[in-house]
């Protein structure tokens, strides 16, 4: 049997002459096998040959050799063989089902219960290019598609310009990828499952049907692992009207593309990625942009082709005293403090109606939380005061009008001043 994976090998000698590891992974091919017996009374041994890309003819180590399986891990695919002799330790990394298998076989090995299990001879075993456990895959017709599935190993995949309907569900097992890219397809959803994967980094979907149905179940984009990787999401030509509050829980993103959809407004939580640098929003039905947005440290925004217009500066002011915009009730206290401080929530930490709460909440043009919309106000800005790159049409100038809330009666003063 062969195991495709990648293997740090840790000589337990250099510990005790205060020698460090250099933690460094090689892709590898482990192999099972059997030395062929010189005498018909002996018994069979049975090796592990370690193949690497800097030794591409193996390793030889013997299975009686084995001190101790360490397998705590071994649901994040992450296990450990020491041997007795040479004192190496084989730091292993690979797909969780496969290395379960290949372990299962040692133990078999190493308990003498491997009777029915059919090993090659040493001589037979060898590495070839099938066995390098291949990392990128692009499919550009339904016939590239392989028969026995997506390679466990993958950290590439591009399914282009097929017209999928639907999702392929094993992408949900390729817990190595880094970069799918799904474009020109037809697809209209995608499972909640998508969001557990623990490595994905750059998700494109462009020209998809994501946002065709009346209400998007966004559950897949906010999963529990995909927030804590991914850095760029583009989502343009999906007929996505409105993006989800809960879209600032993507704490790492760092690029955002929703060009040509038909987004109406943009949710005010959007300030609240201090990651995010490239926005771009182009071929869009805009005609405000939230003020929270001021906060965000942008380098490039492209605002070509929306519906901004010129604003008269009108102003919402409901008659409530200034001590209710300081005050407020104990939620709007509490909320203000969870905000402030950027202390993470969920459904199933807090109560729901709470999540909705805090997910409605606006930013102040100060950057302070907001918690009320009883005095706010549009008013125009030049971009160009606030971001490097400003993309606009050539037909009119970088001024947009921000929908401004207010934390304060001397904050809403000083933008009224400034009319």
């Amino acid at each position: 049997m062969k195991l495709q994976c990648q293997v740090e090998v840790v000589n337990r000698l250099h510990s005790s002459l205060s020698i460090k590891s250099n933690g460094r992974y090689l892709k590898s091919t482990l192999a099972l096998a059997k030395q062929p017996k010189l005498k018909k009374d002996e018994e069979t041994e049975y090796v592990i040959l370690h193949f690497s890309t800097i030794n591409k003819t193996g390793i030889k180590y013997k299975v009686s050799s084995v001190k101790q399986l360490f397998v705590k891990c071994i649901e994040k695919g992450l296990s450990t063989v020491r041997f007795e002799e040479p004192p190496v330790d084989l730091c292993i990394k690979s797909e969780a089902t496969q290395l379960k298998c290949f372990l299962r076989l040692l133990k078999s090995c190493l308990s003498g219960n491997c009777k029915d299990v059919k090993l090659d001879n040493i001589s037979n075993i060898s590495v070839t290019h099938k066995d390098i456990a291949p990392t990128k895959m692009v499919i550009k017709d339904r016939s590239q598609f392989p028969d026995k599935g997506f390679p466990r190993t993958l950290e590439f995949l591009h399914i282009i310009g097929l017209k999928l309907h639907n999702f392929r569900r094993d992408i949900l097992l390729l817990r190595n990828l880094v970069v799918l890219d799904l474009s020109d397809n037809e697809i209209e959803k995608i499972p909640p499952e998508f969001g557990r994967l623990p490595n994905l980094a750059e998700l494109i979907l462009v020209n998809n049907h994501l946002g065709k149905q009346s209400k998007v179940d966004w559950r897949w984009l906010l999963g529990p692992q995909i927030i804590k990787k991914l850095k760029l999401l583009d989502l343009s030509g999906n007929s996505i009207k409105l993006l989800p509050k809960s879209i600032w829980k993507l704490q790492r993103l760092v690029t955002l593309k929703v060009d040509n959809n038909n987004l109406i407004k943009l949710p005010s939580t959007l300030g609240r990625l201090g990651s995010l640098r490239y926005l771009s929003l182009s071929k869009n039905e805009l005609e405000t942009l939230p003020c929270s947005l001021m906060q965000c440290p942008l380098e490039h925004i492209d605002i070509c082709y929306n519906k901004f217009q010129m604003s008269n500066n009108k102003t919402i002011n409901m008659e409530h005293s200034p001590w209710e915009i300081y005050v407020g009730s104990l939620a709007h206290l509490v909320s203000k403090v969870v905000l402030k401080h950027k202390i993470f929530y969920a459904p199933n930490l807090i109560p729901w109606t709470l999540v909705d709460f805090l997910d409605n909440s606006h930013m102040c043009v100060c950057g302070a939380p907001v918690v009320n919309d009883k005095t706010h106000l549009y008013k125009e800005f030049d971009l160009k005061s606030f971001f490097n790159v400003v993309v606009f049409d050539s037909c009119r100038n970088s001024s947009v009008c921000f929908e401004c809330y207010f934390c304060s009666p001397k904050c809403f003063s000083k933008v009224i001043k400034s009319s």
